[in-house]
């Protein structure tokens, strides 16, 4: 890289309409500035991550950029190559199949390393939902510890609401109400005014309500107004799936006797938008949803029908 950065500073630079003086002032002469951009010399670190302040460009982006204009190719690690196939599978389906192997590399990865990038900590609160309960929340755990050091930082408010979010829900959807509250309360501290973080809180203490009903019926009856509010709202797809984590985290604390026409419906009907491609045996994911294929069987009714 050594001689190359000036060059691509000079393109952005100029890109940006932005004079050699206004960019080096304090650092840089016009002669070595001119050197600098030609690629005849370089300039030390703190110099250049003070250019890169003045440009409001993050490391990252430059590193983009240089590769672009240089024509360098990035290097993978085995880790880093891991971690990005399993990111984008999840990404298309959170319920992709991980191999065995992808949950050991991610869980060596994320429990033995001492240094996260940014990068690696959004990719690691993607993964995280799909590792077991134990990994998941040393995980968990470890991410909050690098946040809380970073939080001056630009962004991080953002990283450390979507941990404590993402812990939220797997807490309600392990069923235990408590955990779940105590994480969503902390997700709230850095929420925005987004009209999405506003609905992830309704629909989790949605879900609170379902956990601490006296009984089934009294949850059901509790939380349709609100399904019927997402139909309102034109969000079919948001209430099926918010219907199937009722359903899901009344499963888990041991209080859903029996699917409901309604929860049936909704399962089939996000079934028909599922990526296949990440799961290799349909039935057996089928299996994974406790009582489905007794009350299909009940019914002598394909999930479809």
């Amino acid at each position: 890289m050594a001689h190359e950065l000036g060059p691509v500073v000079k393109t952005i630079r100029l890109a940006e309409e932005t004079t050699q003086v206004k960019l080096y002032q304090g650092l840089l002469s016009r002669r070595q500035a001119i050197r600098f951009e030609s690629g005849e010399t370089d300039i030390k670190a703190e110099s250049f991550l003070t250019v890169l302040e003045r440009l409001d460009m993050s490391y990252d982006e430059f590193l983009y950029r240089w590769r672009k204009q240089t024509g360098q190719t990035k290097t993978v690690t085995r880790q880093a190559d891991i971690l990005n196939t399993v990111r984008e599978k999840l990404a298309a389906w959170t319920d992709a199949d991980m191999t065995p192997g992808e949950v050991r590399a991610i869980q060596a990865f994320a429990l033995h390393r001492s240094f996260f990038t940014v990068s690696e900590i959004e990719t690691l609160m993607t993964i995280q939902v799909r590792l077991p309960a134990d990994a998941r929340n040393r995980i968990n755990d470890k991410l909050a510890r690098v946040l809380a050091e970073m939080a001056d930082m630009p962004a991080v408010k953002r990283l450390r609401y979507r941990l404590f979010s993402n812990q939220a829900i797997m807490q309600l959807l392990d069923g235990n109400a408590q955990e779940g509250k105590k994480y969503l309360d902390q997700a709230q501290q850095f929420a925005s005014e987004r009209d999405a973080d506003r609905l992830f809180y309704l629909e989790n203490t949605m879900l609170i309500i379902a956990l601490t009903a006296d009984s089934i019926t009294q949850a059901y009856r509790a939380t349709e107004p609100f399904i019927q509010h997402l139909r309102g709202l034109g969000l079919p797809v948001e209430a099926d799936a918010w219907v199937d984590n009722r359903r899901h985290a009344l499963a888990a604390a041991g209080k859903h006797p029996v699917w409901t026409p309604g929860e049936l419906g909704a399962v089939a009907r996000l079934f028909e938008v599922v990526p296949w491609q990440f799961k290799q045996d349909q039935a057996a994911y089928l299996r994974e949803f406790p009582g489905l294929t007794d009350a299909l069987a009940q019914g002598e009714k394909p999930l479809r029908a």
